[in-house]
C-alpha cells in the first residue's frame, strides 16, 4: 500500500483521521486516530499539550462541535511508511447525516446583502460576512483522494486538507491562516477583499474604497484582540496583494512572540476567531445578525481547523474554499464582505468566483 492508497482505505472505512498538505511545501501528512468514537474537545490551555489535529465550528453549539483527532498513527509522503497498523483498523459505520437544504436564489442573496447595508446605515455595526450553499449533486467520495491531489497542486500557497470525523467529511483549499507558529514566533494575518487575479489587481492603488475598508476593519479587529489581551505585536506587513489560486486579496501580516502568547494560546485563538473576515465588525453584533439571516448551518465553513504539535506547535487556518462531502453530493460553502459600499450584484460575482477555487478542480474528475 503506497501513501495516497491509505488515505483512500480511510475513506472507504469511514475512520477517523486528517491528511493535510500545509503552503508553500511538498509533503502531505496522514493523521489517523485509532479509537473510534469521535473526541469533543473545548479550546482550553490543555489540548496543546496533546498531539493531533484540531476541528473546530464557526460557532460551537449542540450540532457544531470541535473535534480533536488524535495522532495515533501518523505518515508523510515524504518518508517510507510501513501501513500495517492502519489496515487493522476495522471499518467504521455511521447514519447517514439529514442535510437541510438552504441554497439560496440570487435575487434572495440580494435581498440579504440590502439588509445588511440597511442595518449599517443604522450604525448597528460597520460589516457582516454574508455567506451561502452551493450543491453539486453527484456522488464524490470514490474521487476524493482524486480531488485532494488535485487541490494540492492547483493552489501550492494554500492550506489543503481532507478530514473525516463524526460523520462529517470536509475538503477544502484556503488561503487564510489564523495563527501559525515558526521558530519563536507565532504569526496570524488579515486577509480581506477578493478579486480576480490579474496584473492589473496586484496593484493596491487599483481596489475600490469598499474592499481597502473591509481589509481594514479585520486588521483593526486584529489589533484591538492583541491590545485586549496585551500581546506586543513584533512587526506588523501590509496592506499587500496576495495571490491566492485565481483570485488575490489584500493581506496585513501580524507577528508575535511565542513566548509571551505561550500559556495564552487557547484565549488568543478563541478571541480571534471567528475574525471580521468571516464574521463582521464589530463580532457579536454581525454573528447575531448573519445567524438570524442565513438560510444554512455553516457547521465547519469559517470555522478554523490543523496540526497541533506535528512538526510545528500550531498550525491554524480559516476553513474558507471548502466543501462538505455527503454521500450523494458535494455542499460547497462561500462567502462575502458586506459593506455600506457594496454594490449587492457584485458581491454575488464575488461568490461564483470564489467557488471556482474548487469548481474549477473537480469539473476535471
Amino acid at each position: 500500500m503506497n501513501f495516497f492508497k491509505a488515505i483512500q482505505f480511510c475513506i472507504k472505512n469511514n475512520l477517523i483521521f486528517a491528511a493535510y498538505r500545509l503552503p508553500n511545501t511538498d509533503s502531505i501528512t496522514l493523521v489517523v486516530q485509532k479509537k473510534q468514537g469521535p473526541k469533543k474537545v473545548k479550546i482550553s490551555g490543555s489540548l496543546f499539550s496533546q498531539s493531533g489535529f484540531l476541528v473546530s465550528p464557526f460557532s460551537e453549539n449542540e450540532s457544531n462541535n470541535s473535534y480533536f483527532i488524535s495522532a495515533d498513527l501518523l505518515y508523510s509522503s515524504s518518508d517510507y511508511a510501513d501501513f500495517d497498523e492502519l489496515i487493522k483498523l476495522k471499518e467504521v459505520s455511521y447514519p447517514d447525516e439529514n442535510f437541510e437544504n438552504g441554497v439560496i436564489s440570487r435575487k434572495d442573496f440580494i435581498i440579504q446583502v440590502d439588509e445588511i447595508k440597511k442595518a449599517i446605515a443604522e450604525k448597528k455595526f460597520e460589516k457582516a460576512v454574508i455567506s451561502r450553499i452551493k450543491i453539486i449533486e453527484r456522488s464524490y467520495r470514490s474521487k476524493l483522494n482524486e480531488i485532494f491531489q488535485m487541490l494540492s497542486n492547483s493552489y501550492p500557497n494554500a492550506f489543503v486538507y481532507l478530514f473525516n470525523v463524526a460523520n462529517q467529511t470536509w475538503m477544502g483549499a484556503t488561503p487564510e491562516p489564523l495563527l501559525c507558529s515558526r521558530q519563536n514566533e507565532l504569526t496570524t494575518v488579515s486577509l480581506a477583499g477578493t478579486k480576480e487575479y490579474n496584473a492589473n489587481n496586484l496593484n493596491l492603488r487599483n481596489w475600490s474604497t469598499k474592499d481597502i475598508v473591509e481589509q481594514e476593519l479585520v486588521t483593526k479587529y486584529i489589533e484591538n484582540t492583541l491590545a485586549d489581551l496585551k500581546i506586543d505585536c513584533l512587526q506588523k506587513k501590509g496592506p499587500y496583494t496576495k495571490k491566492a489560486g485565481n483570485l488575490i486579496h489584500l493581506r496585513t501580516d501580524f507577528t508575535l512572540d511565542f513566548n509571551q502568547v505561550n500559556n495564552h494560546i487557547d484565549k488568543l485563538v478563541k478571541e480571534l476567531h471567528p475574525t471580521s473576515a468571516v464574521c463582521g465588525f464589530p463580532k457579536k453584533e454581525s454573528m447575531q445578525f448573519i445567524k438570524n439571516l442565513e438560510k444554512h448551518n455553516r457547521k465547519y465553513y469559517s470555522g478554523f481547523l490543523g496540526p497541533i504539535n506535528i512538526d510545528e506547535k500550531v498550525q491554524f487556518f480559516v476553513n474558507l474554499r471548502c466543501m462538505q462531502i455527503l454521500c450523494d453530493k458535494l455542499v460547497l460553502h462561500i462567502g462575502a464582505g458586506i459593506t455600506t459600499d457594496s454594490v449587492p450584484e457584485d458581491e454575488w460575482d464575488e461568490t461564483e468566483i470564489k467557488a471556482d477555487t474548487l469548481l474549477s478542480v473537480i469539473h476535471k474528475v
